[in-house]
């Protein structure tokens, strides 16, 4: 009795349907419009920053991050604002098709003037915005 022998187009097909089957599987589980996971990014808030005569304002936009993820601190002629967006309960286990809301820690690091009184520093964190108000040393 001859011994049967995979035909070649029959092999060639199933190693199509393998490559088709693996190509699939990357489709539906890659985050689109993203090299990776967005949630694995560091992102960094927008700011304003302006001045009255006697004072700097400084605005950072903060949607979706708790005031206690948040923190203000002077160092030298530094400020530095660092926080965390962080992944809700309800968010994990899902399939997104498209993921554009940035998570994960974020930093600003802002050069104070010389003339800004760095003890008297007020924070607001208000409506997903965090506002420092930082008055200038008065010139005698």
């Amino acid at each position: 009795m001859a011994e049967s022998q995979p035909q070649p187009i029959v092999g060639a097909f199933m190693e199509t349907e393998k490559e088709v089957r693996r190509l699939f599987q990357e489709l539906i589980h890659q985050s689109w419009g993203h090299g990776s996971s967005s949630e694995t990014h560091a992102w960094q808030p927008c700011a304003d920053i302006w001045e009255t005569d006697d004072t700097l304002i400084v605005e950072i936009e903060l949607p979706g991050v708790k005031r206690q993820d948040v923190t203000i601190e002077v160092e030298g002629d530094r400020l530095h604002i660092t926080g965390e967006r962080r992944t809700s309960v309800a968010r994990r286990g899902r399939h997104y098709y498209q993921m554009e809301r940035t998570l994960g820690r974020f930093t600003r690091q802002l050069r104070l003037p010389h003339d800004a009184d760095r003890d008297a520093i007020q924070a607001r964190f208000r409506s997903g915005v965090l506002t420092l108000r930082i008055p200038k040393k008065s010139q005698q």
